[in-house]
């Protein structure tokens, strides 16, 4: 996918972020100088969904429909299709190349559109369905590193690129949530990569950068080189797991457990908690939740009308923040990427607001990290597009500057690519 200025959208178009914890709509349009101009929004607590999956059809598609219409109401467009910001699906992604024999020696797009059509039909086969694309390079005979070769003369065209795949079970239940709605999916983006977008400056994609999103339900990883996705993955544990376990822990309704974590919650340093830790790790998974007691630092927090030390707070927060930071490193390296992933992170996402993530992320993975936060739309009042809109304006982001004819781009932005699909993009593109 080329992030290059289309020349043919110019009405407004909206992105559809549909999280565990939450549903977000925005509706912009280009402005004069290049940018954004956000026309509407809506956002509203999920429901239906569990882990980045529907759970229940009906919930979800009610929420939807709630959310786009409150978008609507405010920029007074009514919308027939977005793109979905998917941070579940079990998204697995992966570098493949592929080349092809040019029949008349010279490249012109139609050679472009079938070399990346092969390389999706190898992919999408078994449970998984290709979502987006990313061409990092071409090569012509033994030139690599090509960046655009039409109209160049060569004799085999190859291009490396990074391919996103998701379940097709959970794509069809996307689709099929937002056609309950009357609409209509115009491509899926993967949330590590759209956060990254929104957060990473040129230079840190060029230069190689990790963009880690923490939702609620889910959190997403995207890794960048040279300026574009080489990686990304999800997990189904966010900061709704956090929120759990101070519930259970404390014997506290979730309502309070959320409010005392976005209030009083922290990650302290380790030295401070000793081995506590380990005991509530193995009281969260065996629900055995009575008589823990932490050496504290004497200072109370006041919880469901009884007192407990700040540092039993901290000590139940950190358990599950390591767990998802281990099964994110856990997956890199299992894909070989845990040297591309760069040494610089960049947190974002609702749950990343946590106090003293940021320090403790840096600790645990020894790498530079801070808090990132999205740019690149205009309009916005103060406070309202934080962290926790970072996917939904990396994702707004990316359809502004999308090439529509870029052959990566036609392969994933009409899904399913079932038989009558596939042969009206092959007459639109050939004919």
């Amino acid at each position: 996918m080329k992030l290059r200025r289309s020349h043919t959208n110019r009405r407004p178009f909206a992105v559809l972020d549909i999280g565990s914890s939450k549903i977000c709509c925005l509706i912009a349009k280009p402005d004069r100088q290049g940018g954004l101009q956000l026309l509407g929004q809506g956002t509203h607590a999920s429901a239906g969904m569990r882990g980045g999956e529907i759970s229940d059809l009906d919930a979800t598609s009610e929420v939807i429909g709630k959310t786009v219409q409150a978008a609507e109401r405010e920029a007074g467009f009514t919308l027939s299709s977005v793109t979905v910001v998917l941070p579940g699906g079990k998204p697995t992604s992966a570098i493949q190349t592929q080349s092809i024999t040019l029949s008349d020696n010279t490249v012109n797009r139609r050679d472009m559109r079938r070399l990346m059509d092969k390389g999706t039909n190898r992919q999408t086969k078994g449970t998984h369905q290709a979502m987006q694309m990313q061409t990092l390079q071409y090569g012509l005979d033994e030139v690599r590193d090509i960046s655009d070769p039409r109209g160049m003369r060569g004799r085999i065209l190859s291009v490396d690129y990074t391919i996103v795949s998701a379940a097709r079970t959970s794509l069809a239940n996307f689709r099929e949530a937002l056609a309950l709605n009357h609409l209509s999916v115009n491509r899926f983006i993967h949330a590590g990569y759209a956060a990254g977008i929104a957060c990473l400056s040129e230079e840190e994609r060029y230069l190689g950068s990790t963009v880690i999103d923490f939702g609620g339900g889910t959190t997403a990883m995207g890794t960048f080189m040279d300026g574009k996705l080489i990686y990304a993955h999800s997990i189904p544990i966010g900061g709704h797991h956090v929120t759990t376990d101070i519930a259970r822990i404390l014997s506290a309704p979730i309502a309070d457990a959320e409010r005392l974590k976005a209030v009083e919650g922290s990650i302290m340093p380790i030295a401070k908690l000793a081995t506590a830790p380990d005991t509530l790790k193995k009281a969260v998974k065996m629900g055995q939740t009575d008589n823990i007691t932490l050496p504290g630092l004497s200072d109370m927090i006041k919880v469901g009308g009884k007192m407990i030390e700040r540092n039993l707070l901290s000590a139940i927060i950190r358990p599950r923040i390591e767990e998802i930071l281990e099964m994110l490193m856990r997956q890199l390296e299992t894909a070989k990427m845990q040297y591309a992933a760069g040494s610089r992170f960049i947190l974002t996402g609702g749950a990343s607001q946590l106090t003293g993530l940021n320090d403790f992320c840096s600790s645990s993975l020894g790498k530079t990290t801070t808090l990132g936060l999205p740019t690149g739309v205009t309009d916005v009042a103060d406070g309202t597009m934080g962290a926790s809109h970072a996917a939904a304006i990396g994702a707004l982001i990316h359809v502004n500057q999308l090439d529509d004819d870029d052959p990566a781009e036609r392969q994933t932005r009409a899904l399913p690519h079932g038989p009558i699909e596939r042969i009206s993009a092959w007459l639109r593109d050939n004919l």
